[in-house]
């Protein structure tokens, strides 16, 4: 049963190095090398003081031949470059067999893997029987186990004296291998073995080349990622913009429609107190239609629909009466208590009453004949 609860160790560059392999057959072999691909390499060996070179891809081995290192060694590769000029183009692995080199597997601390080269010659002389000026080394880790906190290094070791010989004898056969290493795999070079003075310098224009493309990758890959992201941010902003418009505008209209309501409001409280509460004007009309003409009034009070009233009639009792039925007066009584005035005999009088209705609250009149 599968433990999903392990975590999953990739090694990036072994991937990576082998999806650039299977990606390979898919392109040319003048566009790979236009573009500094190598999907082929020689491999040359060390054997009896002689190179033997093999010319190996990803699927085909094929052996080129043995060349000595004298000038029959060095005709006979002319020869061969005459014939298949593109062997020269070419890049050359000198790889080196087990009895020349030492080649062992370590456990080292974790966190020594940031610093891996300058551990691993700080205890070369533990780890070999050379100390560290007598050789040249490699180290290449090969797995991590994180649980135990260790790496396993994968370590090859050559004397510089043993390796300096063989390479000064090839470069003076015109023999100038690019890489130096124990491995036999085309697409898993474990190590660079080979010192810096037997290096070719070769042109920077492929890796020039190769820099500008992937920049240009890069960018068209950035590109993708970033004008997207752009573009909806623009029309997010634009979208705000016309929502802070429209927002402005249902503002205004808001503040339009709240003053309609209020003058609509103000409006309607006018007319309805129009229409609830009697003119003063009507009521005086009303009050000198009910008194008779012998009647005398020297007191008028009115205030929210009541009305009070003083003065003098020969017969104070009959305008309670007179005043309940006017349709204009209602809950008509005394005040006070009816006195006589002794200097021309007429009734002292207080009335109150309330006014119910004016002419401006009157219903329309409606026609005798609504159809005509």
């Amino acid at each position: 049963m599968v433990d999903f609860s392990k975590p999953i160790d990739l090694d990036i560059q072994a991937f990576l190095r082998w999806w650039g392999s299977e990606l390979a057959f898919l392109v040319p072999e003048r566009v790979q090398s236009l573009l500094g691909g190598r999907s082929s390499w020689i491999f040359l060996t060390w054997q009896a003081d002689a190179l033997e070179a093999v010319l190996r891809t990803a699927s085909t081995e094929r052996r080129l031949g043995s060349f000595t290192l004298d000038a029959a060694g060095r005709e006979a590769w002319q020869r061969l470059l005459e014939a298949e000029p593109d062997l020269a183009e070419v890049r050359m692995v000198f790889r080196l067999l087990p009895e020349q080199c030492m080649t062992r597997v370590i456990k080292l601390p974790l966190a020594t893997e940031e610093n891996l080269q300058q551990v691993v010659a700080f205890e070369l002389d533990r780890l070999t029987p050379f100390k560290p000026g007598q050789v040249y080394f490699g180290a290449r880790v090969i797995e991590r186990l994180k649980a135990a906190g260790q790496i396993r290094v994968d370590l090859a070791v050559v004397p510089k004296d043993r390796l300096d010989l063989m390479l000064e004898a090839m470069s003076a056969a015109g023999w100038h291998p690019d890489y130096a290493d124990v491995s036999e795999n085309l697409f898993k070079r474990m190590h660079q073995l080979l010192p810096e003075r037997f290096q070719v310098k070769r042109s920077r224009w492929n890796r020039w080349l190769n820099g500008g493309l992937a920049a240009i990758a890069v960018g068209l890959f950035l590109a993708l990622l970033i004008v997207p992201v752009w573009k909806k941010s623009q029309w997010v902003d634009q979208l705000e913009t016309e929502v802070r418009k429209a927002g402005k505008a249902a503002k205004e209209v808001e503040a339009l429609r709240q003053e309609a309501e209020q003058k609509a409001h103000e409006m309607g409280y006018l007319a309805e107190k129009k229409r609830k509460d009697p003119l003063v004007l009507d009521v005086l009309n009303e009050l000198s239609k009910v008194m008779p003409d012998d009647t005398w009034l020297n007191g008028f009070q009115y205030k929210d629909g009541h009305l009070v009233v003083q003065g003098q009639s020969p017969s104070a009792s009959s305008l309670i009466a007179r005043m309940e039925a006017s349709a204009e007066f209602k809950n008509t009584s005394f005040v006070s208590p009816v006195t006589k005035d002794v200097s021309n005999g007429l009734e002292r009088f207080q009335i109150a009453s309330d006014a119910v209705n004016g002419r401006s609250s009157e219903t329309p009149a409606q026609p005798e004949n609504p159809g005509q």
